[in-house]
């Protein structure tokens, strides 16, 4: 079924909101309460309880900055994974390559993905695959952790265990867990690093954390000069980081130490004075994080409305939501392959003001076909590969590393935008292909700001 159709009666199929090795993971919307819910799907295949697994420790887990799991089910070679819906998309959507996004912007974000790994290590959960791909937003702009299927626990009671798996993303990769065993909360904290390393500069600066990688080798010889200096201000750091101001260079140099012993534990880390420079976070508002919406003070209720709201939808549309992960027959699974236009009927919610808005799209002239037919002879002429896949969808393959899907649609003031969405590799990445292709595609461009934020009907 495409997106516009049910998953099972009374659940619409809004939105792609990604996809992977694993499956995709799309946007179900009640058809007459309006709440919103991610459905991610993952295949069965030879691991046939890696689902299960990734559910049982994601369901347990209940803080401001993880997303939440609400349920799950399995049917036929699929199994269904019920997500809390992150409205503010992926936070590789907000860095700019090569260039990064304000301090201010990375220290808020960081400092509450710290705080929401700080949870998890007390849980004894090792997440082994922190990224900005897994780094999600809620409406507020709040960091919501996600994707633990390569999640484990590490630690049981007082006993902690080592770990041998080589898994994660391998730039992020902790230059132990390339040489295992490994301690879980140092390798962590060191993927954590790297995310904010691109939030600062832009781009991140290894392929591989060992001495074959000359730009690691480079970082590490820096890390040990300048722990060598005392009190005397270390010499000028290697690419990207130079990029980086100094206060915030003092937390990356700590966090990426080579020796992860030498790395600060997450409490004394939090106490850095460059983290809690601007105040409080969400997650330390002194709030506490509730399933269900509750009387809200004054001071919390712009903050906390839009949250309020889809819980309380939630709430409101339980029996549905019971169905959705117990009971009801789910539309065949091959029809969840392509999305086309949503073409709501006049009982749907309008739910256009909820839908990821991502900043990869183009408002452009001209029709669907035409749009489509110009953006094959760019990738043609950038020297990638595309082809339709659908009358309003081209998958773009750009190299081995970066591919990326592209949707053509009207917006609700009756624009057309072309919207890109990363289908595998790097989100840096798959934004500098992204940036290539806009360039080729500037003479089709409308330079009108007020319709960027303009919902695409999908």
């Amino acid at each position: 079924m495409a997106a516009g159709g049910e998953f099972v009666e009374g659940w619409l199929v809004a939105q792609v909101l990604g996809e992977g090795a694993y499956g995709e993971v799309r946007l179900l919307v009640h058809g007459r309460s309006g709440a919103c819910v991610a459905l991610k799907a993952v295949e069965a295949g030879e691991s046939q309880g890696a689902g299960s697994r990734e559910a049982a420790i994601h369901r347990a887990l209940r803080h401001p900055h993880v997303l939440r799991c609400l349920g799950e089910r399995r049917h036929l070679q699929r199994h269904y994974l019920f997500l809390e819906y992150a409205q503010g998309g992926e936070l590789f959507d907000r860095i700019e390559p090569d260039v990064g996004m304000s301090e201010g912007m990375a220290r808020r974000y960081w400092r509450q993905t710290v705080e929401g790994v700080r949870y998890l290590h007390s849980r004894g959960v090792a997440h082994r695959d922190l990224k900005p791909e897994n780094l999600l937003l809620d409406a507020h702009d709040n960091i919501k952790i996600s994707d633990f299927g390569m999640a484990t626990l590490f630690r049981h009671g007082a006993t902690e265990r080592l770990l041998t798996r080589v898994c994660g993303t391998l730039p992020y990769a902790a230059p132990e867990v390339l040489r295992p065993p490994y301690r879980a909360p140092p390798a962590d904290l060191w993927a954590a690093g790297l995310v904010l390393a691109a939030m600062l500069a832009g781009e991140l600066p290894w392929e591989r954390a060992c001495p074959e990688d000359a730009r690691y080798a480079a970082w590490a010889a820096w890390v040990d000069g300048a722990a060598g200096e005392g009190d005397a201000p270390p010499p000028p750091p290697p690419p990207p980081f130079n990029k980086v101001s100094r206060a915030a260079l003092h937390v990356v140099r700590r966090v990426l130490a080579p020796a992860p012993r030498r790395r600060p534990t997450l409490a004394r880390l939090l106490a850095h004075s460059w983290l809690t420079e601007g105040g409080p976070t969400h997650a330390e508002s002194g709030r506490l994080w509730r399933s269900q919406p509750a009387a809200a003070g004054a001071g919390d209720h712009d903050h906390d409305r839009d949250r309020d709201q889809c819980d309380g939808a939630l709430s409101a549309a339980a029996g549905a939501v019971d169905a959705l992960m117990s009971h009801s027959q789910p539309a065949h699974v091959d029809d969840l392959l392509l999305a086309s236009q949503l073409s709501p009927p006049c009982t749907q919610p309008d739910i256009s003001g909820r839908v990821v808005r991502r900043m990869t799209r183009l408002r452009v002239r001209g029709d669907e076909e035409s749009a489509l037919r110009a953006l094959g002879a760019a990738a043609l002429q950038l020297g990638y590969a595309a082809r339709r896949l659908h009358r309003h969808v081209m998958a773009i393959e750009c190299d081995s590393e970066v591919k990326m899907r592209a949707w053509v649609a009207r917006g609700s003031g009756g624009a057309l935008l072309l919207e890109f969405r990363r289908s595998r590799g790097c989100g840096l990445e798959f934004k500098r292909r992204y940036l290539k292709l806009r360039e080729q595609l500037q003479h089709l461009a409308i330079r009108d700001h007020r319709h960027q934020e303009e919902p695409m009907q999908h």
